[in-house]
């Protein structure tokens, strides 16, 4: 069983992406005019948000101190560039989940976790639809 410390650097790590995610979605929608697009990423945001509160919320809960830091965000100035970029960051952001998932031995952070997970794969898939819907065909591979 992991400690309680690892348990909480696991959850602050989930965090730090949810608060980048959050970051790099809220600018790249200040940059876009695909009203349709503007409209998927707007509700993305809004889960980033709650992943955030959820997140601090089961840290400070559980008696961990909540970080309030994040990694740089991508800013690139293409539309096509922004959802390969905000596709990569939700990869990662699963990756994370799927590689700490076993970590987390209390049952009511593994379902938040679990949840989280799930809304970050629907996440993923819905940017590859932007890309796909309004990309170009050199950045189509995505994976």
């Amino acid at each position: 069983m992991s400690s309680r410390q690892h348990l909480f650097d696991v959850l602050n790590q989930f965090l730090r992406l949810a608060r980048t995610a959050k970051l790099q979605y809220e600018q790249h929608l200040t940059r876009i005019d695909h009203e349709p697009a503007q409209d998927v990423i707007a509700g993305i945001i809004n889960e980033e948000n709650q992943h955030v509160e959820w997140l601090v919320t089961a840290i400070k809960d559980s008696g961990g101190i909540a970080i309030t830091d994040h990694y740089d965000i991508a800013a690139p100035e293409v539309f096509e560039h922004m959802m390969r970029a905000d596709y990569e960051l939700e990869s990662q952001i699963v990756n994370e989940y799927e590689l700490h998932l076993e970590e987390i031995w209390d049952p009511q952070l593994r379902s938040l976790a679990e949840v989280i997970l799930k809304e970050a794969m629907q996440h993923k898939e819905e940017f590859r639809g932007l890309l796909e819907d309004f990309g170009t065909d050199e950045l189509m591979d995505v994976g």
